[in-house]
This record gives C-alpha cells, sequence and structure tokens, in this order.
C-alpha cells in the first residue's frame, strides 16, 4: 500500500490571530501546516525543506513577503507562493516576474481554497506555478526591487 502524505503548507503572518485562522483552515481542509510569525522565522522553516506551499503576508517587519517569495523562488521554483495583502501597493510587475498567486484583504475562504488547491495542483503536477512568468523565475535573482 502506497500512502500519500498531506501536503506541508507553511503559513507566514506577523497577526497571531490571521496566522492561527490560516492554519486552522488548512488542517480542515487536509493539509499540513507549520507557522511562523516573521519573515525570518519563515526563511529558518524553509530553508529546511519539504514544503509545497507557501502562504504569506505581504507587509511584515523586517523581512517582507516579498523577501521571502525571493529567497523561495532561488531555492525551489517549483514551489507554490500565494501572497496576502491589505496594501494598495502594485505588485503586478513582482506576481508577474516571481510567479504568485496574489490575493487581497479581506480573504474570501472560497478564493483562498481556491488558491491553495491550483498551487498545489501545479506543483503536483511538476511545473511551475501557474502564475510563473515565462521566463527565468531566477533571471533576475539579486536585485533590489524595493
Amino acid at each position: 500500500m502506497n500512502e500519500q502524505r498531506s501536503p506541508r503548507v507553511l503559513v507566514v503572518d506577523d497577526e497571531g490571530p490571521v496566522r492561527a485562522l490560516l492554519c486552522e483552515l488548512l488542517a480542515v481542509w487536509g493539509y499540513e501546516a507549520d507557522a511562523a510569525a516573521t519573515g525570518t522565522e519563515g526563511l529558518a522553516l524553509f530553508r529546511r525543506g519539504g514544503y509545497d506551499l507557501v502562504v504569506t503576508d505581504f507587509r511584515m517587519p523586517g523581512v517582507t513577503g516579498l523577501d521571502l517569495v525571493k529567497t523561495v523562488r532561488q531555492h525551489d521554483p517549483t514551489v507554490g507562493v500565494i501572497v496576502f495583502t491589505a496594501s494598495t501597493t502594485d505588485l503586478e510587475g513582482y506576481r508577474q516576474r516571481l510567479g504568485f498567486t496574489l490575493l487581497h484583504k479581506p480573504l474570501e475562504l472560497a478564493g483562498l481554497e481556491t488558491a491553495v488547491k491550483r498551487a498545489l495542483a501545479d506543483k503536483q503536477d511538476g511545473g511551475a506555478p501557474a502564475d510563473a512568468p515565462a521566463r527565468s523565475l531566477l533571471g533576475s535573482a539579486g536585485q533590489d526591487d524595493r
């Protein structure tokens, strides 16, 4: 019997209640979720490996969600990434170049669940995330985009 493991998701958000709710929802939907309260903590967990999806807030003190996405893409361009934000900052260029799903707060549960399923399906198919750009995800590594 070949038992398949549940997909692993890393949730990174500096707001405890949001982080806890996301982890709870992911568990209800059948995923294993680990949580990080900062971008730095999220990077440390991600580097240990084994994540199929990273769900992160955009605005966090210190290491931002965008910093986290850049590092994820450098280490494993096939990992799904969902960035959520309440910010009005235009992230479309980053989304296209780095290949992540962008969701706006307040999050709609159905939209979040659909985004999670889609990102994990893309990872399972072995290809780059559906929102990934056609050119290399690592082509602009090292450039400061702030």
